[in-house]
């Protein structure tokens, strides 16, 4: 386990496997560090269960439909591990490898992984870097940088588990989304139709509202962001128990809102930076296509700070 930190104790630990953001302690109101993040109880967890909770998730977040896609003319077939469908790179996805460590210091720590042409049915080789960084106050920056060697669809996120609370269960948490539209999906959480609009639905999250409603079937929808090449704020999450509150800023086209409501442990809400789902099969999606000589950026920043009573 690396760890990477701040002077004021603010401090995240990263497991080499998966580039698996393991803890983040961030202080509360009364300025008491714990932490913010639902993963598993040691690193050997990470390996006997398949969670995805903190872990860098490639090559093509989310689902891709009947596990294959047609590129220029050619079909890729994929690793189908959410049977017919491939979920998260398929059944050995980025989460599953041991990343190499490249460069360790006090508050920063990149990690790479070479893929290999053909890795869960995806063509070219793709050489990705990730970079963890702590600024103060306590804001964390997750950096995915990436080049292939054939044209591939490419989407890499990070897939934390959040909890502002101290535990227990997310449905008090107030969740700001700067979304107009996102996208309705069909019983296999794949897109079923064209964006639609928030307004009128439990998915309009343009005010501040409690994530309670939502718990009942949970949530695992995309949103659809206005398109950007900077980083902009996109939602802000806040637990009013603890004062905790979470600024999230992204430069992709969709951000991925997933309520983990499993039990047996503390739930957790993830909000994944990333391209939208299925986006190979769809040309009128958001371009998600990484092509030799081209650079794959995905920048996101996650603020901490807190509000009083």
């Amino acid at each position: 386990m690396l760890c990477i930190g701040l002077p004021t104790g603010v401090r995240a630990e990263i497991l080499p496997y998966g580039a698996t953001l393991h803890s983040l302690k961030v202080p509360d109101r009364a300025g008491t560090l714990k932490n913010v993040l639902v993963g598993l109880p040691n690193p050997a967890a990470y390996q006997r269960q398949r969670s995805f909770r903190g872990a860098t998730i490639g090559r093509f977040a989310n689902r891709i439909t009947e596990a294959r896609f047609t590129l220029d003319g050619e079909r890729y077939e994929l690793s189908a591990n959410e049977s017919p469908n491939c979920l998260h790179g398929g059944a050995d996805g980025f989460d599953r490898r041991k990343w190499e460590v490249v460069a360790h210091w006090m508050s920063a720590l990149t990690l790479r992984l070479e893929s290999p042409d053909g890795d869960q049915g995806f063509p070219g080789e793709l050489s990705i870097e990730a970079d963890f960084a702590l600024t103060p106050p306590a804001t964390l920056s997750i950096t995915y940088r990436a080049t292939v060697t054939r044209a591939c669809p490419v989407s890499i996120t990070s897939h934390g588990f959040y909890n502002l609370a101290d535990g227990g269960q997310i449905g008090d948490h107030l969740l700001q989304i700067s979304a107009q539209h996102y996208l309705p999906v069909d019983d296999a959480r794949l897109p079923e139709s064209t964006p639609q609009t928030v307004s009128g639905t439990e998915f309009d999250f343009r005010e501040e509202r409690p994530l309670l409603h939502g718990e009942g079937t949970g949530y695992d929808h995309c949103f659809c962001l206005e398109p950007s090449e900077s980083l902009r704020e996109v939602a802000v999450l806040y637990a009013p128990e603890t004062g905790r509150e979470m600024r999230v800023s992204s430069d992709q086209p969709g951000l991925q809102l997933y309520t983990d409501a499993q039990s047996g442990m503390p739930s957790g809400v993830c909000l994944e930076p990333q391209s939208w789902p299925d986006a190979p099969n769809h040309p009128d999606f958001p371009n998600a296509i990484l092509r030799p000589g081209e650079a794959y950026l995905n920048r996101m920043r996650f603020a901490f700070s807190t509000r009083e009573k």
